[in-house]
């Protein structure tokens, strides 16, 4: 079941903030991290996360959110699930699986409203 909207509606300049929209495809291999969003400066987001389908080993992949070398919040998905976040403070959006097969694999999707101080 998804949980992100085929079409993705961003908003513009609300008082001191900026909004963008983000919409990614993702996919993992293993328990190599992959970064599937990075940006130049500290921005805060709402947005959802699903993991659609993995292979028979991958039964987890953790969702990072960092800043620099510091991990703000870790969310953990199984396969076919969704989640709805809001984290502030971050630059950095990693997953990991948690097979260590390099025949494992999981895919997904991004939906992610930016917010940041112009």
């Amino acid at each position: 079941m998804s949980c992100c909207n085929t079409t993705v509606i961003c908003c513009g300049i609300k008082r001191q903030l900026v909004q963008d929209c983000v919409e990614c495809n993702w996919l993992v291999f293993n328990q190599t991290p992959t970064v599937i969003f990075q940006a130049n400066k500290v921005v805060s987001a709402s947005g959802t996360i699903e993991l659609s389908s993995a292979t028979l080993g991958m039964t987890t992949v953790d969702v990072i959110f960092s800043k620099g070398a510091t991990v703000i919040k870790t969310f953990t998905l199984e396969n076919q699930q969704c989640l709805a976040f809001t984290v502030v403070g971050f630059d950095t959006i990693t997953l990991r699986g948690d097979s260590p097969s390099s025949t494992e694999s999981a895919t997904g999707s991004l939906c992610l409203t930016l917010r940041y101080q112009i």
